[in-house]
């Protein structure tokens, strides 16, 4: 999906570039090359792009091209420059636009101008050697996945003057203070606990931390789509009943997950959402879940059985009991097994499948008719032996 948003933005940028300005030649230090192109979109907005992706060190974006003043980072601008280290931008640009910054692995240094109005979607991506980030007084539109891959993003400033975000201890919020937005991936505390009055947790809030086991959560009642994703230290979780809706692979590679409480209120369970949850080993599905989507449980070795009420009315496609074998065919779980009664839609997926199911019957069940049965037996035995010796008593009486 994100590849396809990437190629439409790409398009769209290429379909915009007209009129096209007159390159500007690089300084001595830019080997004389003719590096950037300039992108008139009318309306006052001018792009820039670089042309030479193996520029490598430092490199400052020019103020003006060719009379034009350069407001905007073009879409894909830097894409894959992976040797640059440093970019200075210069105070005429107000957007970043998607995709600027995408790969750009060495990256460690980079100005934001106070102008910055809007840093559009996965414009940092995989910026892997940046370890902070400030956000200055006039930005207000921070696109998705927009510092994902960062892995060593420790920390985020937001200028005091910023009328949108704000930052607690590195950790983006909005300017109230109730929607986390982002928790750098290499912030390093263990645990956290969300502060008073933060009741939201935004899309992607979390993911690609790699050192939180547990994170304290019991004030919220919106929980965005894949949160935890890639949490790979997260060892368990507890959903407030607040929550009816786990969106998208909320714990989706949390590998180290073994402990989940899912709330009593819970409607439906994403598609993907334990996807990849290694070291899972049991999960108490709540009688309110009417909907488990497609690869919800996929890639759960340990996860050996589930209990499915008949309120479940949608499974989707390997949903349950299937994992990736060696060479990343899905196949069944070994001893995998829901618990569900004849005719549900768990029974039905059960069938389709070819996935053992209890019909009902578990094994605590199976213990309580055993226990039943033997009692049953030795009341009948004892019934009998009284009997027996009653007619034995009589025989002896008339003897």
């Amino acid at each position: 999906m994100r590849g396809i948003l990437k190629a439409a933005s790409a398009l769209l940028a290429c379909a915009m570039l007209l009129p096209l300005c007159p390159v500007l030649k690089a300084d001595s230090s830019q080997s004389g090359d003719d590096i950037w192109t300039c992108n008139d979109y009318g309306d006052g907005v001018v792009g820039v792009f670089l042309n030479d992706k193996e520029v490598s060190g430092t490199i400052e974006v020019p103020e003006r091209i060719d009379g034009k003043t350069v407001t905007m980072v073009d879409v894909d601008c830097f894409n894959g420059c992976e040797n640059l280290t440093s970019v200075k931008l210069p105070e005429t640009i107000t957007v970043i636009d998607d995709y600027s910054f995408y790969g750009c692995t060495s990256l460690k240094e980079l100005n934001i101008p106070a102008s910055v109005r809007k840093i559009g979607m996965n414009a940092f991506y995989h910026c892997a050697a940046m370890t902070e980030f400030r956000i200055p007084a006039g930005t207000s539109e921070i696109g998705d996945f927009a510092f994902e891959g960062c892995s060593s993003l420790s920390g985020i400033e937001v200028a005091e003057e910023n009328a949108q975000y704000k930052d607690t201890d590195g950790i983006l919020f909005d300017i109230t203070g109730t929607t986390l937005i982002l928790y750098p991936s290499q912030k390093q505390d263990a645990h956290y606990a969300l502060p008073e009055g933060c009741t939201a947790v935004a899309d992607y809030a979390f993911i690609g931390n790699t050192y939180l086991k547990t994170v304290d959560i019991h004030q919220v009642t919106s929980l965005g789509r894949d949160a935890f994703y890639y949490c790979t230290a997260m060892e368990s979780a507890e959903i407030p009943d607040s929550i009816t809706k786990l969106d998208g692979s909320v714990f989706g590679n949390c590998t180290s997950l073994t402990s989940v409480k899912l709330p009593r209120t819970l409607e439906e369970i994403g598609e993907g959402c334990f996807y990849a949850c290694m070291a899972l080993r049991e999960i108490d599905i709540p009688e309110t879940v009417t909907s488990i989507g497609s690869y919800a449980f996929f890639n759960c070795p340990l996860l050996k059985t589930i209990r499915l009420t008949e309120h479940v009315t949608k499974i989707g496609d390997y949903a349950l009991g299937y994992y990736y074998s060696d060479n990343d065919t899905p196949e069944k779980v070994p001893g995998f097994q829901v618990d569900a009664d004849n005719g549900t839609e768990a029974f039905t997926y059960c069938v389709n499948n070819s996935i053992k199911c209890t019909g009902g019957v578990t094994q605590g069940s199976v213990f309580v008719i055993i226990i039943l049965c033997v009692v049953g037996l030795a009341v009948v035995i004892t019934i009998v032996l009284i009997i027996l010796q009653s007619r034995i008593r009589k025989r002896h009486e008339l003897n």
